[in-house]
Order: structure tokens, then sequence, then C-alpha cells
């Protein structure tokens, strides 16, 4: 009798079969099919993980090499440029002493070997110029030689006109004119020091070139550093854009008198008219700020630029400004309108615009205050403030496009309302009149009260004399 044994595991059959041979029973023994493909995909996986931790050990080890090396290098550097710094005698002495204590030591054959990989590293590894390590002792001949040799190729390169020298961060010249600059690795992003130093180089070498832009416009200055009536021409006048008008549809035919002609459906201001109306405004600007009186900028337009135009030529003329809306009966309507107001805020200033300091009257404090020019800039949408003008009789200057009505201004100024730039360079002439009014004024006032304070002195001497005389 045979008998046939089938077990999944190596163990258990190797057991089973040594009984049954020691009783004499002939064994038939076989493995499974599942038995043997898990076993034979067991060993491909192990040598699969083998195969890729043999490949990651071998991964990380270059990269401890490489990380080792870049270490190195960087102290190496370090070192080097602390021996740099070091004074030639200083070294000669540590040279002295170092040499002798090499030839004290019995394995020279060790300490040439050591001498031969440390010079293989300084040349091929750390690519130093034979300069700058010729101060080191494991380099007194081989580096005197190799820089002769190398002395005799420049000096070919350099007669042949093939070749240049490149000087980076990293070389000793740079080092010795900025002894404090910290070199980075090659691994490493430039520091604040290098790009420094990078770019004053660029601005060294071609700092002057490209060209350079002169008479260029800048929207600032029309804000800031407004044109004074006798610096505005015709041509600053049309690159601002104030001989554009509107379209024929818009057109009112009292503006017939400042139209220059038309051009694609829309009508073109004359521009000659626009300075003549300009000069004749800044003129009553000009005497109206010089006899200390109060003038009103209105600007209610969207944009920001013109509520900043109208601020700072408000500030730049001593004057008031409203860049946000008109409210409907601040000048007919003045006790209504600022019943919120403290009334007590009022003071009284002089010709010099600084505070008397003196108690009002009930009767003066609580009257009503209107200013003595106003300037609207888009007079189109501030009709309230025309209408309350007119009624109270203050004089008004505007700016007066092909869709306004004249007759309503009393000194209209013909031009484009709509653009930002027209807009700011007339309030900025406008404003810069009224400030050299005011200055006069100051001027005027100041001398006078210097006369006065001479003459008050004289007359008090003269008093002094005479009273001396009667006693």
């Amino acid at each position: 009798m045979t008998v046939m044994l089938s077990f999944s595991r190596p163990g258990m059959l190797r057991s089973y079969t040594h009984i049954l041979k020691r009783r004499g029973v002939p064994v038939v023994s076989y493995f499974s099919t599942e038995s043997n493909e898990s076993s034979l995909q067991l060993s491909q996986r192990e040598l699969r993980e083998k195969a890729i931790a043999d490949a990651l050990a071998r991964e990380e080890e270059a990269l401890a090499k490489v990380k080792a090396l870049r270490e190195l290098k960087e102290k190496t550097k370090e070192l080097i440029g602390t021996l740099n710094k070091t004074p030639t005698s200083l070294i000669h002495a540590r040279l002295d002493k170092l040499q002798s204590s090499i030839k004290g030591l019995k394995n020279q054959d060790k300490i040439k070997q050591l001498d031969e990989e440390l010079e293989e590293f300084m040349f091929n590894q750390m690519n130093i110029p034979y300069g700058e390590i010729s101060n080191h002792p494991w380099a007194a001949k081989s580096v005197s030689e190799k820089k002769q040799t190398s002395n005799s190729s420049l000096d070919s390169s350099s007669t042949s006109g093939s070749q240049s020298t490149i000087k980076s961060t990293s070389s000793h010249s740079y080092t010795n004119e900025f002894p404090n600059l910290k070199p980075t690795p090659d691994y490493k992003p430039y520091s604040e020091q290098e790009l420094y130093l990078r770019q004053l180089s660029h601005s060294r070498n071609s700092g002057s070139l490209g060209s350079e832009l002169t008479n260029i416009y800048r929207a600032r200055d029309e804000v800031r550093r407004p044109k004074t009536i006798s610096e505005v021409t015709i041509n600053k006048l049309m690159a601002a854009g104030c001989h554009l008008g509107h379209s024929k549809a818009l057109w009112r035919p009292s503006t017939q008198p400042f139209l220059y002609g038309e051009y694609d459906g829309v009508h073109l201001i004359d521009l000659n008219e626009t300075m003549v109306a300009l000069k004749r405004a800044a003129k009553v600007a000009k005497g109206v700020a010089g006899q200390g009186g109060v003038i009103l900028y209105v600007g209610t337009s969207k944009n920001w630029e013109q509520s900043r135009s109208v601020e700072e030529a408000a500030n730049r003329s001593n004057g008031y400004y409203v860049s946000k809306r008109w409210i409907p009966g601040t000048i007919t309507n003045f006790t209504e309108v600022t019943k919120q107001v403290d009334v007590n805020s009022r003071k009284e200033v002089d010709m010099l615009d600084l505070p008397t300091n003196r108690v009002l009257d009930p009767a003066v404090n609580g009257g009503i205050i209107k200013p003595d020019l106003v300037v609207i800039l888009n007079p189109v949408e501030n009709r309230n403030c025309i209408n309350e003008c007119i009624k109270s009789r203050i004089p008004t200057i505007g700016l007066c496009d092909t869709d306004m009505e004249p007759s309503l201004l009393t000194y209209p100024i013909p031009c484009n309302d709509d653009s930002m730039r027209a807009t700011s360079l007339m309030v900025g002439i406008l404003s810069k009149a009224a400030e050299e009014g005011l200055n006069q004024r100051h001027e005027i006032v100041s001398k006078y009260r210097k006369d006065a304070a001479k003459a008050g002195s004289e007359t008090s001497q003269v008093v002094k004399k005479f009273s001396k005389r009667r006693n």
C-alpha cells in the first residue's frame, strides 16, 4: 500500500514522512499548486524589496557623501578666509613650527599621501586660485610651480585676447575689499550683501547705458506743483485735452463764440478764447485773495483725482472746498443747513490770516458767511450752486463746456469739464494765482506793521524828549 500526502506547509510534510518511513510504508509526497505559487510570489516580493532597499541605501549614502563634501567645502572656505587675514609674520612662524613637528613623525609616506589627497581636494573640488592658497604649508612648492605655469598661460592668453577674468563674490579681491562679506555656497541663494554688490557692479558697468527721458508729463505735478498763468501755453492746454467739446447733439448755440470748428461730430473749442478767459479769471482770483476774500472751490465729480486737486487748491490759497456733494440751500438757506454746526467755533482772523482771539458779538457770531468767489469745475452738475450764487450776487468762475450756458457764469472759461487732466490744470492755475495774491497781501501787511512800529517808536522818542525839555 502506498500513501500519498499533500500538505501546504513543508514542516508538517517532513514530520509525517519520517513517521511513515520508520513503519516501512512507501510515501509519495508533493506540495499543492497554491503553496508553490505563494512561495514563488513571496520570493519575488522579497527580492524586489531587497533591491529597493539596496537602491535606497545607495542613494542615502550618495546624498550623505554629497552633504559631507558640501559642508567640508564650506568649512574649508571659512578656514582659508581666516588664514588669508592672518599676518604674514605669524604665518611663517606657524609654518616653521608645523614643519618641525611633521619632520619628527615616523610614517612619512602616510603624511605624503595625505598631502597629495589634500592638494587634489583643494585643486579639483574647491577650484580656488593658486594665489589664495599659496600661504598654506601643504602647497609650498607645488603651488609656486603651478602658479608659474598658470602665469605663463595667462600671459599667453592675455596677448591673444581670447580669455577674460571673471570675478565672483567668493574671490580674494572681494574679500580684501569687503572683509566682512560672507560668501554663500553654490547651492544656496545669494545673500543681501552679495545682491547689493552685484547690483553695484551692474550699475558701474552698464548703469549709464540706455536713453534718458526728459520733459515727461506726470499727473501729480498738475496737483502738487501747478503752473502759473505766465507758464501756460496753447500747446499745454491742447495736451491736457481742453479743446475737446461735446457732440453736436448736446451743443448750446450760446457757446458759438467759443467754438473753433468741428471734427468727427464733436465740437472743438478755440484755445485762444480759453487763454483770454483763463488770464482774466486768474487776475480776478488774485485780486480777491489779495483783498482778503474767501474763495470756495466746488468740484463734485466722482473721480478721486478731482477731489484731490480741489483739496490741494484750497490748501494752497487758504480757501475752502466742496468735493462730495453740494447741499441745496448752503448759501440761500444757511441757517437751516448749518443748524448742526457749532456757532461758537467761529474765529476772527486778521489780514495775515492769524487769529485775533477777540470775543465776537452775538450778532456777528450768528451772521451768515458768504464766499467772495466761487470756482466751479463742473457747473452742469452744480446748477443749484450757480442759482444760489446768482441770488446772493456772488461772482463765479466756471469751466464752460459746449453743453453749458455761459451766461449763468460771471467769468466763464471755455474748456472741457469732463477730463480730469484739464480740470486739474485749470484749478491748479487759478489756485496758484490766488496764492500769489495771498503772498502779496502778507508782504504788504507785514511791511505796513513794521513801518508802523518804527514810526511809533520814533514818535515815543520825540514825546520823551519834549517832556524832558518841559521839565
